[in-house]
């Protein structure tokens, strides 16, 4: 079953464009976008410590973390990032 993913990191991680390379690289992640600098929606199959780990082995060290966003959620996001949490894919462009 998909689930949508928050993975907020520092700086020592990498650069976002670092960060978006890996994210792109792992076959464990199905799709990801962002809006809020150090953060990633991510979509995936597999569990927050799976993908913390293909997180680790990509991109070495740096803080980091992964979390499930589960059906309590809020906050002031873009109607495209509550549409990809919601459902779990990219809103289609119209």
């Amino acid at each position: 079953m998909k689930k949508a993913y928050l993975l907020s990191y520092n700086d020592a991680l990498g650069t976002r464009e670092q960060v978006k390379e890996a994210l792109n690289r792992m076959s464990i992640i199905d799709t990801w976008r962002y809006d809020i600098p150090h953060t990633f929606y991510l979509v995936s199959e597999h569990s927050a410590k799976e993908i913390a780990e293909a997180i680790h082995q990509s991109l070495g060290s740096g803080r980091y973390i992964v979390s499930e966003i589960a059906d309590n959620y809020w906050g002031r996001g873009i109607k495209d990032t509550w549409y990809f949490i919601k459902n779990k894919r990219v809103r289609p462009k119209p």
